[in-house]
């Protein structure tokens, strides 16, 4: 708007006068020459591969001879040749760039020469060469390892933040207790520079390394060794993170220096007190981990996908050890979509961006977990410790609280009772009574009708550790409140109601609720049980993590399962269960998957089990099941595979079948029996034909053998 308003009044001032108009003419015509026969200053070339400015004594390396080690524009601060290394011990700044290149071949140098060698180095001349590389386009890596020898002007390192460069700053080898020289100014580079510190052979703190101090929040440590010299320091410790920071910014050309600085410190290995400490700042610099997914993986969904992270300062307030593991709390998936998902080839090779949105290539079908699927250990323990250890704790009339200090869940996942868990608790009333009730915190109150009740009354091995749970629906985990009524109407028909609200906001953040009804008929030998239900679950189904690539808003399952026994004589008990059920999904915006169609899924699993067979209290059991398979169902798969030229988003499209490639067959076979005094012994043996549904997938078989005592 100013522009226009000033042409127009240039325009009326000319317009009443011919010369004018002609001598303004020969003017603008005289400028369009000088301008045309003005020097241009020189453009700087273009280079492939990463510029690092190495600020230092010099680097004795040849650059005809080396044509493609160095970015044009090196330079000498100290009236000598940046191509020879002044260092006292023979060698300084060629060991730092060699350090670097080797880490990161592609990096090129820039040899700025700062030092002739010795102890002290001018302020003066540093603050030209953070100039100068502030000034070249080509650099994107400052390596200054004499950092606290020096004082530069606060202007000059702000001249590299405003070039959105990484500066990598040596802490020194004053035995001080912070850093000192240069690396004062890493507060004011908005989170652009990065302090090191030096490690001893063993790993520990070199003992005249300076520490983190006050600048904790910007040191890290990583060994002060260079197999190019025969002595330590932070000098040499310094080109390590600033490889790291070359490598980062040659894969990811979009990431800022901000971020770069945040990934080096969040990947690195804690050492110390636990979090950032005042020793080894973040801890010592792990460049596998800061080359892999960091915090939250996201899939692409969607045209025009940002691939450049978003600034988040908060993001500096964060330490490494507290960020998600990815491969287990984003992943986890249930058993029907896993089946289904994991046969679709285009997930082998799929495009997933990090919380950085660095985007890597991966196989997602290996980070996908099965939401229950525990080891073959968790599933022994579970059978073998039926009898939770019991504390009662309170008793009013009618009503007995129970404390379980230690005892297996009934998934069979993890140890209870220790000291980060909450309590597990049973309020239950007497169970002679016609009504019973039961209320549960963190424990899944058991019923005492129905196939598992007859088996635990009659002394048949219990076996619920993979075939009862992978063919059931719902309460995947116990953590949470779980109640449960039950009203004898008449001999041998009770009724029951549950309730259960299950909550794991620690670890996987999963959420549900679930209510049934269910009635069990007992007529002696003979029992059947029918069950119905609902399952709401918030941000996920099936009991996957919420939140993933394979989440959802919520989901709701009804089901029905119609389970029963019957005796066949003193030694023998058939059992049978077989479930249905109908799932409705809401799906959720930057997940592989969505659009649902109704699901429909069933499962089964028949069981005969004995005892006294070969001595007169062992116990043997044998089941045979299929885990839970969806029938029908169908979803849009959305998996990108690629970024173009101009880093936009290639994606693969289809209409998915839910219905998985394969039929699993589950048989398990288990045996106990009691020996000696105080021992029970026992085996156990599992085997899975296309496991989790997939035709492609080998047979398993695993086999153990047990033996347990109490002490």
């Amino acid at each position: 708007m100013l522009t226009t308003l000033f042409s127009f009044g240039a325009e009326q001032a000319f317009a009443g006068s011919d010369r004018n108009a002609d001598q303004a003419a020969a003017e603008a015509e005289k400028k369009a020459e000088e301008k045309k026969a003005a020097p241009k200053p020189a453009a700087v070339p273009a280079i492939t591969g990463i510029g690092v400015a190495v600020l230092d004594t010099g680097i004795a390396v040849d650059p005809l001879a080396h044509p493609g080690f160095f970015v044009p524009g090196s330079a000498s601060f100290v009236g000598n040749t940046p191509f020879a290394d002044l260092a006292e011990q023979g060698t300084h700044g060629t060991a730092v760039a060699q350090i670097i290149r080797h880490l990161t071949p592609a990096s090129k140098i820039l040899s700025l020469q700062t030092s002739t060698g010795g102890r002290s180095i001018s302020g003066a001349v540093t603050t030209q060469a953070l100039l100068a590389a502030a000034s070249n386009p080509n650099i994107r890596v400052i390596n200054h390892s004499n950092a606290a020898l020096a004082g530069s002007a606060g202007e000059a390192m702000l001249a590299t933040a405003r070039a959105d460069q990484v500066v990598v700053m040596g802490a020194g080898n004053d035995w001080a207790p912070y850093p000192l020289g240069d690396a004062r100014h890493a507060p004011g580079l908005a989170g652009k520079g990065l302090v090191v510190g030096g490690l001893g052979p063993e790993g520990e703190m070199l003992g005249f390394s300076n520490r983190a101090g006050d600048l904790a929040n910007h040191y890290v440590v990583t060994t002060g060794f260079s197999e190019y010299a025969d002595y330590w320091g932070t000098s040499f410790a310094t080109p390590y993170a600033s490889a790291l920071a070359a490598e980062l910014r040659l894969r990811w050309p979009d990431l800022k220096a901000q971020e770069v600085v945040s990934i080096i410190k969040w990947s690195a290995t804690d050492m110390g007190a636990p979090g950032v400490d005042e020793i080894y700042g973040w801890g010592s610099i792990n460049r596998g981990r800061a080359l892999l997914p960091l915090g939250s993986v996201t899939a692409p969904v969607g045209p025009g996908y940002p691939v450049t992270a978003v600034p988040d300062d908060k993001k500096e307030e964060k330490k490494s050890t507290d960020q998600p593991s990815w491969e287990t709390r984003r992943m986890q998936v249930g058993a029907p979509i896993y089946s289904a998902v994991l046969s679709q080839a285009s997930l082998f090779n799929a495009l997933v961006f990090d919380q950085f949105r660095r985007d890597f290539y991966y196989d997602l079908s290996k980070t996908l977990r099965l939401a229950g699927e525990v080891s073959l250990s968790q599933q022994v323990r579970s059978r073998w410790n039926q009898s939770l250890p019991e504390t009662i704790i309170g008793q009013v009339p009618g009503f007995q609280l129970s404390s379980f200090i230690s005892a297996i869940s009934e998934s069979g996942i993890g140890e209870r009772g220790s000291a980060d868990q909450a309590p597990i608790l049973l309020l239950r009333s007497s169970s002679d009574a016609p009504a019973r009730t039961a209320l549960g915190f963190g424990l899944y109150p058991q019923s005492n009708a129905g196939a598992k009740a007859y088996l635990v009354e009659n002394q048949f091995v219990y076996d619920h550790a993979m075939a009862w749970r992978q063919t059931s629906i719902g309460h995947y985990q116990d953590k949470g409140l779980h109640s449960l009524a039950a009203f004898e109407m008449s001999p041998g028909v009770v009724m029951e109601a549950r309730y259960s609200d299950v909550g794991d906001e620690n670890d996987l953040g999963y959420e549900s609720n679930e209510t049934s009804i269910a009635s069990h008929f007992d007529f002696g030998d003979l029992g059947v049980s029918v069950e119905g239900g609902w399952l709401n679950e918030q941000g996920t189904m099936f009991g996957g993590a919420p939140g993933g690539p394979m989440s959802a808003d919520s989901s709701e399952t009804r089901f029905i399962k119609v389970s029963g026994y019957k005796r066949l004589g003193p030694q023998f008990a058939l059992v049978g269960s077989v479930i249905g059920a109908l799932t409705q999904v809401d799906g959720q915006s930057g997940t592989l998957l969505a659009n649902y169609s109704d699901m429909q899924s069933d499962g089964w699993l028949v069981g005969l089990h004995s005892k006294s067979v070969f001595t007169t209290a062992d116990s043997i059991s044998f089941t045979v099941a299929q885990p839970l398979r969806v029938r029908s169902g169908e979803a849009d798969l959305d998996i990108a595979y690629g970024l173009d030229q101009a880093r936009q988003v290639l994606r693969h499209r289809q209409r998915l079948s839910l219905e998985p490639s394969g039929t699993e067959t589950l048989v398990e076979f288990g045996y106990r029996a009691p020996w000696g005094k105080g021992w029970n012994i026992g085996g156990f043996l599992t085997f899975r034909s296309s496991p989790n549904h997939v035709a492609q997938s080998p047979a398993r078989t695993e086999v153990m053998a047990v033996a347990q005592t109490r002490f």
